[in-house]
């Protein structure tokens, strides 16, 4: 039986938020079993569920409650990782195993930083040359998955990256990105966009997974925004031996 899993970066949404119940009715309706939402609030999918999420420390001024990455999941969650590389950016990254309509598969939420990440001058930290974190998060990344043990994988989240052409990313990172997955992995939202513009959160699967179909998580509510972003959602099926 396939399963629906879902991401979006919501542009800090908080329960408060007035959007917020738009968001989570477009969630709900994509009958995912696993979500994986960034930059987002640690109450937004309280209730039914489970969640687990990163770290609060993401490199910035610690704000109540905002976290870059969290996944939920119907089923609980075991194995949980929240730092994945001591050397990766910090607060970007969250793991763990969960029981689906598949069996048991490991999900990998991510937020790769921006080009811009912790370039501004701060006090008492060190100043990040453009795009050296993104660098940073991508050469840990593959570290993490090289060690990865064997089974279904889905890694999802903000890649802060377009696939293909009208990347903005310098080549060399397009590279380390393809080149940090998994051989047989596969970015199924890479040809995803919505009005002109090109999807940058991602849902990658691995070998032994495939996506029956690609749709995306539209953004806009009578023509305000509901997050700088879109998000995306793929029914997955396990592929045949």
């Amino acid at each position: 039986m396939p399963m629906r899993v879902a991401t979006w970066n919501v542009e800090w949404a908080t329960p408060r938020f007035w959007g917020t119940a738009e968001i989570l009715s477009r969630i709900d309706q994509c009958a995912a079993e696993v979500v994986c939402l960034t930059e987002t609030h640690d109450m937004l999918l309280s209730g039914k569920g489970h969640t687990i999420c990163s770290g609060a420390d993401y490199g910035y001024p610690i704000k109540e409650g905002r976290r870059k990455v969290m996944l939920w999941s119907r089923e609980p969650w075991r194995q949980v990782d929240d730092v994945g590389i001591d050397s990766m950016p910090p607060g970007r990254f969250v793991s763990g195993v969960t029981g689906t309509s598949l069996g048991d598969v490991t999900v990998i939420g991510v937020c790769i930083p921006w080009f811009g990440s912790r370039t501004e001058k701060r006090r008492g930290e060190e100043r990040k040359k453009t795009w050296e974190d993104h660098e940073q998060y991508l050469a840990g990344l593959a570290e993490l998955l090289r060690r990865r043990p064997a089974g279904r994988l889905i890694v999802m989240g903000d890649f802060n990256q377009v696939i293909g052409p009208g990347s903005r990313a310098p080549h060399a990172l397009r590279s380390a990105l393809a080149q940090a997955l998994p051989p047989g992995m596969v970015i199924v939202t890479a040809d995803l966009a919505l009005r002109g513009r090109c999807c940058i959160d991602h849902i990658a699967l691995s070998e032994d997974l495939e996506a029956q179909s690609v749709r995306v998580i539209d953004n806009a509510l009578d023509g305000r925004g509901l997050s700088d972003h879109f998000g995306a959602v793929a029914k997955v099926s396990a592929r045949p031996a």
